[in-house]
C-alpha cells in the first residue's frame, strides 16, 4: 500500500446520492470531474456490465450484553478485542466469535471509553456471576467511544460490597478506600445498541434483499428479552479477495452517520492518522454491483485474521479514469497495480475525515448466525 495515492468522498455521502438522489457537491467540495457521471455521459455504457454477488446483504443475529451507565441499563454488542484472553472469554460467554485485533490497544488513552468489570462483590447477572459492568457514556455524550478500556474492580472487604450503577459511584467507593481498580490496556470494541432514551436506528423496511440500500438504519430488530440485535451484514472483499461481511455501528462526520442511521461519534475522527484506522476502498464508478454506490463491492486492506485488522475503517473511493478500461478488482494488489499505471484515482472521503466502525465477519459466521426473521 505504500505507493497508492489516496483522495475521495465517502461511503455514506455517496450513499446519499443513491438513496436520496443528492449530489456530492451538497456535502463537500468536489469538481464535476470527480463526481460519478450518469451512465449516458460515460465513455462506454456499462449498464450491461454487472457484478452480482450472492447474498450481498444478510440479516445477522448478534448477542446483546448489558451494563449500567449513569444508573440505567444499556445494551451492547462485543465484536473485537485487543487481548486474546478477552477474545476467548467474550466469545465463550456470548456464544458469538469475537475478532482478535491487537492494534486496538494503540487507541489513544484520551479517547477511550471506560468500562469497569467486577471481580467480586454482589452476586449478579454478569457472566462471572457478579454485578453488571459499569461504563462511562452513551452515544450522544461528548466522551462516548465504542472502544472501551477494561478496568477490573475488586472490593477490598467483600462484606461491604454493594451494587454500583455509575462511574461516579465507582470512583467514590475507590476514594473511600472500599475498592481497588486495576487499569489494563485491553480494548474491546463494544458499541452501544440501546440505552436510556435512545438506540441505533431501526429500519422501517425490514425486508432485506440484494438491492437493500445502505442508508436508513443498520438495525432490523432489537430484542432485549431474547438479548439479540438483528443487523444488516454487507458483503465485500478482504485484502486477498476472500469474502467478508461487515456491519456498521457508528461513524464520523455527523452527516454520514445520519445517512447510515448510526450514532455520530466525534472521537472516531481522532483515530484517523493512527494505526487503528485502516483503509477501506469503495467504488464510485465502473461495473455496476452491490457496493454502496451501486458499483462493485469494496475492498478492505485487512482480513479479520490479519495482524493489522481493525474494525475502524477510514473510507476512500476508487474512481476509474477511463471507464472503457473498467474491470473487477478483488484484492489490494489489484488496487496497487491499477493505481500504479494511473488507471484509477483514489480519494479520501471528505478530506480524509470519514471513518466508520465496521466490524468484519467471515462468511461461515454470517451463515451460522443468519437471522430467521
Amino acid at each position: 500500500m505504500k505507493n497508492i495515492k489516496i483522495f475521495v468522498p465517502t461511503m455514506a455521502i455517496t450513499m446519499a446520492i443513491i438513496t436520496l438522489t443528492l449530489t456530492l457537491s451538497i456535502f463537500y467540495p468536489v469538481t464535476s470531474e470527480q463526481q460519478p457521471q450518469p451512465q449516458s455521459e460515460q465513455k462506454q455504457d456499462m449498464s450491461a456490465s454487472i457484478l452480482k454477488l450472492a447474498e450481498p446483504n444478510v440479516p445477522i443475529d448478534i448477542p446483546l450484553s448489558k451494563g449500567y451507565i449513569d444508573g440505567n441499563i444499556a445494551y451492547f454488542i462485543a465484536t473485537d478485542a485487543s487481548d486474546k484472553t478477552a477474545v476467548s472469554s467474550i466469545s465463550n460467554n456470548t456464544g458469538f466469535p469475537v475478532n482478535y485485533s491487537p492494534i486496538l490497544n494503540q487507541t489513544s488513552e484520551s479517547i477511550r471509553g471506560q468500562g469497569y468489570l467486577f471481580l467480586n462483590g454482589v452476586p449478579g447477572e454478569a457472566p462471572n456471576e457478579f454485578q453488571l459492568p459499569v461504563a462511562n457514556a452513551v452515544p450522544g455524550d461528548d466522551d462516548y467511544s465504542p472502544l472501551w478500556q477494561t478496568n477490573f474492580v475488586t472490593w477490598n472487604d467483600n462484606s461491604t460490597a454493594r451494587e454500583l450503577k455509575s462511574v461516579e459511584e465507582v470512583m467514590e467507593a475507590q476514594n473511600n478506600g472500599e475498592l481497588t481498580i486495576q487499569e489494563t490496556n485491553i480494548i474491546v470494541n463494544s458499541p452501544a445498541i440501546k440505552w436510556e432514551g435512545g438506540s441505533l436506528q431501526v429500519r422501517e423496511n425490514k425486508t432485506i434483499t440484494d438491492d437493500t440500500p445502505y442508508g436508513g438504519g443498520q438495525v432490523i430488530n432489537i430484542d432485549t428479552d431474547k438479548m439479540i440485535v438483528t443487523m444488516i451484514a454487507h458483503r465485500g472483499y478482504g485484502s486477498d479477495g476472500k469474502t467478508i461481511y461487515y456491519i456498521a455501528t457508528d461513524s464520523t462526520p455527523k452527516m454520514t452517520s445520519d445517512m447510515l442511521g448510526v450514532p455520530y461519534v466525534a472521537s472516531d475522527e481522532k483515530l484517523i492518522g493512527t494505526p487503528v484506522a485502516v483503509d477501506l476502498f469503495q467504488f464510485s464508478n465502473g461495473i455496476n454491483g452491490s457496493g454502496p454506490l451501486g458499483f462493485q463491492p469494496g475492498i478492505a486492506t485487512a482480513n479479520p485474521t490479519d495482524s493489522n485488522y481493525s474494525p475502524m475503517w477510514k473510507i476512500s473511493f476508487i474512481e476509474w479514469n477511463d471507464i472503457s478500461n473498467t474491470k473487477v478488482l478483488q484484492t489490494v494488489s489489484d488496487i496497487y497495480e491499477m493505481s500504479k499505471d494511473q488507471s484509477i484515482t483514489i480519494t479520501p472521503a471528505i478530506n480524509g475525515t470519514h471513518l466508520v466502525n465496521c466490524p468484519f465477519f467471515d462468511q461461515s459466521t454470517v451463515i451460522k448466525y443468519q437471522s430467521k426473521l
